[in-house]
């Protein structure tokens, strides 16, 4: 059905807006984390984000580490749309995003973590995997510039049991969408290497 949708959004020109509002309380307030766009669900009970200038919501297992482990990225399902309303380019942007993330975030990490931990694509010891929540284009909603919101999560590859979870947006202000990304990609690596230690620093995360 996403895919049919997409097809539908890339060959009818003027298509209408997506209409998928972030969740809204009794009031008709916006309700969570970035506005919606954090679904606390996704990661599993019991995960309390902390923000960081590196990452903007992140949480980790005390104790959680890379070193010495094998890391598997898995594929990325087609985007969700948690934020508000989207234009059908924007979905289109979407789709195309989504199939490249895995691979950048091998490449991101495989120069990252070199010497630290084993990036592999079978088997593993670790599984990182991640979805496009909202993408929004320049010019939709007043957008000033193309912004991206993503979540990922690390989990034992054995048991399952939840290691780390992120969510992010970034702003494509000063290059294209995919060199944004890059450059964020390199800094979460480098955060990666030290273990997510810098969730201990950040601040509890209100909204």
């Amino acid at each position: 059905m996403a895919l049919a949708f997409l097809a539908l959004a890339l060959a009818v020109p003027g298509f209408p807006a997506l209409a998928l509002p972030a969740p809204e309380n009794a009031a008709g307030q916006k309700k969570g984390l970035d506005d919606g766009r954090l679904d606390p669900a996704w990661f599993g009970p019991a995960v309390e984000f902390r923000t960081t200038a590196v990452i903007d919501y992140v949480w980790v297992k005390p104790g959680f580490s890379v070193r010495g482990k094998k890391l598997r990225v898995e594929k990325w399902p087609d985007p969700v749309f948690l934020g508000p309303e989207r234009k059908g380019r924007d979905a289109a942007k979407a789709f195309e995003l989504v199939g490249s993330m895995p691979l950048r975030i091998r490449g991101a990490l495989r120069q990252s973590l070199g010497g630290y931990a084993e990036m592999v694509t079978e088997g593993g010891d670790l599984i990182l995997s991640g979805r496009l929540v909202d993408y929004v284009g320049k010019g939709t909603m007043r957008a000033h510039h193309p912004q991206a919101t993503w979540d990922i999560k690390i989990t034992d590859a054995a048991s399952g049991e939840l290691l780390a979870a992120i969510h992010h947006r970034t702003l494509m202000s000063i290059s294209t969408t995919e060199e944004r990304i890059d450059l964020w990609l390199a800094r979460f690596g480098d955060a990666l290497k030290e273990d997510l230690a810098i969730a201990a620093s950040g601040e509890p995360a209100s909204s």
